[in-house]
């Protein structure tokens, strides 16, 4: 019984240690993009890849360390809030879009939420995140999706949430885009956003998870005939 305890920690520690990715801390979108393939773990997820892509002609893009990024929930709930501080006035775009990818789980669903934004006149704040399930986009983030693609849609005041269920797939290519338009007249102040992923765990990990029950109750038994 030792000798599978020491087995299962084995395989643990491997499967833990395997993306070689520290834990997800609060960041900068700069700080996430510069983490590169490595990326960073919430839960038994790793997030990574992250990029900047071209986005709306004529929008101002918003500074990579104007976006903050939050994890948390855990492996079978993973997010990611972002957060900025921006304000577009009449005849102004300012823009957020980017790219990555999050995979260690089987995910089964996504969802976005868009809050603290405002907006007056015929301005307006709109969320998107497409999203290619077990696939990859092209260069451009948006296009070229080599899975199943989708896209999530929020507008302030309107839809503030949007969901859909997914594949399963072992792996998303996740874009977000975060648009805040002042319109003609108007103005859009922003805001967060949060992407939201349902996962169920991999076969291994359900597999280790057996294994683990099997431990506790072969020791107890060993020690009810000790």
């Amino acid at each position: 019984m030792r000798r599978v305890g020491y087995w299962v920690s084995g395989i643990l520690l491997l499967t833990m240690s395997s993306s070689g990715a520290s834990l997800c801390m609060n960041g900068s979108l700069a700080s996430y993009i510069a983490l590169g393939a490595t990326g960073c773990t919430i839960g038994s997820n790793t997030v990574y890849d992250f990029q900047t892509v071209s986005g709306t002609a004529g929008a101002t893009p918003i500074a990579t360390l104007d976006v903050t990024i939050q994890p948390s929930g855990g492996s079978l709930t993973p997010e990611l809030s972002m957060s900025l501080r921006a304000s577009a006035s009449a005849n102004t775009e300012l823009e957020t879009i980017f790219t990555y990818r999050i995979s260690g789980n089987s995910y089964i669903g996504s969802m976005i939420t868009l809050s603290g934004s405002s907006e007056t006149g015929d301005g307006g704040v709109t969320d998107v995140q497409t999203f290619c399930a077990g696939g990859t986009f092209g260069p451009d983030g948006l296009t070229g999706c080599t899975g199943s693609p989708g896209t999530l849609l929020t507008l302030d005041g309107v839809q503030n949430q949007d969901s859909t269920a997914l594949g399963p797939a072992g792996v998303l290519s996740i874009t977000d885009d975060l648009v805040l338009d002042g319109g003609l007249a108007g103005s859009a102040s922003g805001g967060a956003f949060a992407d939201q992923f349902t996962a169920v765990p991999e076969p291994l990990e359900i597999l280790l998870a057996g294994l683990g029950l099997a431990l506790i109750v072969g020791s107890r038994v060993a020690r009810f005939k000790k």
